[in-house]
């Protein structure tokens, strides 16, 4: 049986911020990912200068997106817009992961894909835990410590906490990638606040380069209740429409999670020689429209709890949470200011117009603290 002091299941952003500092750290590391690598995953691929920072490393230029954003422009449900210069990190999710991946082996972890969780039990002392090769048989590991970075759909919440899950899906995401031309500025990430095409947080268009390093307008919607095809296909129309959107549609990408993030219990980071990490840990804020940073930090933090427990004899998990507990408490915040909370297009309206003065002091004055800021202390943008 091997042995190791931590395994990491699911290697994105998150799995792979946690294998790097714990191999750093001097803790003999696995990380495993269930797909073939590099594997695709759909996301925003957006981010704000800050992310670096939590990443501890800059990111080559050759994982960012061709045209970069700098700068956002709302569009409020009665149609006036307001826009603000904010530079961004762009990327496609495919390049930048496996880069990750590989930051995390140079630090000392070792990497597999196509290996697949297939039973995880802890113990006082240790976790053991069944993997499947990519050959096809399934091998036994014991490891001090697991991290569960596999996203929303766990299997290790849902074995050890299955309250979190319901049976219907709880919410959805569609992108099209549309291969033309627009009046839309190709610099700008443009949020449409709506709830007739997406209830959830915003609807968006952007662009983003794909595997054949061309540049395609995205068009994408979410919602957490009703088709998420219906509100999009409103949104598609309307964009087309109104900003002379002409193009093929080359390639749809989409998901849909079960986890019920309207439960006050969303945040789940772990129990015992389990840390979850990332949306496995429900870190997603729906307020906010961005969930990269939150995963990253959670791991450098995991990490970081894991390392302490070896050298100072403390509770990892206790560390963890001790560690996490701004995080938890700007998420928690959030809930309550999430646009599910609405129950129409003019009480969004009014939301949005009240807090969009505050929302831009915020962003400048976290900005320039986020860069003085302990890592326990940074602020999620935007606040």
């Amino acid at each position: 049986m091997k042995e190791y002091d931590v395994i990491v299941i699911g290697g994105g952003i998150a799995g792979s911020i946690t294998a790097k500092y714990a191999a750093q750290g001097g803790l003999n590391t696995l990380l495993i990912e269930k797909e073939k690598t590099p594997r695709e995953k759909p996301c925003s691929g957006i981010q704000f200068p800050y992310f670096e920072r939590i990443l501890g490393e800059k990111i080559p230029r050759d994982r960012l997106c061709n045209v970069e954003l700098n700068k956002v422009k709302m569009y409020l449900p009665n149609g006036k817009s307001y826009s603000s210069t904010f530079k961004m990190l762009s990327f496609m999710r495919k390049p930048f992961d496996s880069w990750l991946n590989q930051v995390a082996t140079q630090h000392g972890a070792e990497f597999i894909d196509e290996c697949t969780l297939r039973d995880i039990n802890p113990e006082n002392d240790h976790v053991q835990v069944d993997l499947k090769m990519k050959e096809g048989e399934t091998q036994r590991y014991e490891a001090k410590h697991v991290v569960d970075a596999s996203g929303l759909r766990s299997n290790i919440r849902m074995k050890l906490h299955p309250g979190d899950f319901q049976r219907k899906s709880m919410g959805a995401t569609l992108n099209y990638y549309i291969d033309g031309a627009s009046e839309l500025d190709a610099n700008t990430l443009h949020q449409f606040w709506n709830l007739d095409w997406c209830d959830s947080m915003f609807a968006w268009v952007y662009k983003k380069t794909l595997d054949d390093d061309k540049d395609y307008w995205v068009v994408g919607t979410g919602c957490s209740s009703g088709r998420v095809l219906d509100r999009h296909t409103l949104f598609y129309e309307y964009i087309t429409k109104k900003f002379h959107l002409d193009g093929a549609i080359v390639k749809k990408e989409g998901y849909s999670h079960s986890v019920d993030l309207s439960s006050k219990n969303r945040v789940w980071l772990g129990v015992g020689r389990v840390l979850a990490v990332g949306d496995a840990a429900g870190l997603i804020d729906q307020t906010r429209g961005v969930g990269m940073d939150s995963a990253a930090l959670s791991g450098r933090l995991a990490a970081q709890a894991l390392v302490a427990e070896g050298n100072a004899g403390i509770s990892a998990y206790g560390e963890y949470v001790r560690l996490m507990g701004s995080l938890v408490d700007q998420i928690k915040r959030n809930q309550g200011r999430e646009i599910t909370m609405f129950k129409s297009n003019e009480e969004l309206q009014r939301h949005l117009e009240s807090t969009l003065l505050k929302t831009g002091v915020g962003m400048m004055i976290h900005s320039a603290a986020n860069r003085l800021r302990p890592l326990s202390k940074i602020v999620m943008l935007p606040p």
